[in-house]
């Protein structure tokens, strides 16, 4: 009798023991189902936020690359320019302001405190010779080529845009003679619409090969018409009789400058002429050369 209450007793403990292995399986396997739905949940939510932050950093860059331009433009050294007040201050158009003569035009016109918009085709002149100035409010570089009409509200025009050293005059005297004749008249025309005045930047290759010596602005010259510095010679010439008829006719004002030799900072090494060919032959142990054929040692 203590026997069958025993075995009872066991089996009693035994089914007690099971339903507890059982509960604690199940608790087991529930907190694995949990522990696998929240990492589950986590790694979809830094999934999503990965994407999020992915999609916000795409739409900021570009406002922290304006952001960054921004401040570089505020940051930016220019040379020093004298403040005008609205009154002084000229809008004034420079052809060819990119080259040699007129990059140091720009500067001289920036730094008194004038508006200059720079006009220029980049045949000869270059860009980094007034590239100091781009992003300044009073500065306007425009790549344009003075044989097509330029349509531009200002109150001075220099007129320097054309090749001026033989090998680049002489490698394309169309575009030479174009731009001294079409290139003149369109900032003539120009001129006269807004009132301007106009300063020609002309040559002492207006005299050709003088027969006088020294020639005084009187002389008219003894220029070949078809020699190979014509196109540049005539081109000059015919430019400098519109401005003069400009004048009597519409009455444009105008000036002009003949120019003769120059040399200074930005001049093209192989520019050709006398200055630039001797200081060139200088520096590269040559004799210096002059047209008649004879040698400096």
């Amino acid at each position: 009798m203590v026997r069958n209450r025993v075995q009872r007793l066991l089996t009693a403990i035994n089914r007690r023991m099971m339903k507890l292995l059982i509960a604690l399986a199940l608790i087991a396997y529930v907190a694995s189902v949990w522990g696998n739905f929240v990492n589950m949940s986590r790694s979809i939510q830094e999934t999503g936020e990965q994407k999020m932050e992915k999609q916000l950093e795409e739409f900021i860059a570009p406002l922290r690359e304006k952001i960054r331009d921004l401040e570089k433009s505020f940051t930016q050294k220019y040379p020093p320019v004298k403040f005008l007040s609205e009154k002084d201050r000229k809008r004034i158009l420079i052809t060819g302001g990119a080259g040699f003569v007129g990059s140091h035009l720009t500067d001289k016109l920036m730094m008194d405190g004038h508006e200059v918009t720079v006009v220029d085709n980049f045949f000869t002149g270059r860009k980094r010779n007034v590239e100091h100035w781009i992003g300044h409010e009073n500065f306007e570089l425009i790549n344009h080529d003075v044989v097509e009409p330029l349509y531009i509200e200002v109150d001075q025009i220099y007129h320097l845009a054309s090749p001026a050293s033989p090998p680049n005059y002489m490698y394309n005297p169309i575009k030479t003679l174009k731009t001294n004749t079409i290139g003149t008249l369109n900032m003539l025309g120009l001129a006269k619409r807004v009132g301007a005045r106009l300063l020609l930047a002309s040559t002492s290759e207006v005299y050709g090969d003088p027969e006088v010596h020294p020639q005084n602005e009187d002389y008219w010259g003894h220029v070949n018409p078809i020699g190979p510095r014509a196109c540049y010679d005539e081109g000059k010439r015919v430019a400098e009789t519109m401005c003069y008829a400009y004048m009597k006719q519409e009455g444009v004002e105008v000036r002009v400058a003949r120019i003769f030799n120059t040399f200074g900072p930005r001049m093209h090494m192989n520019d050709g002429r006398v200055v630039s060919n001797f200081v060139l032959q200088a520096l590269q142990g040559e004799s210096l050369t002059v047209s008649i054929n004879c040698m400096f040692k």
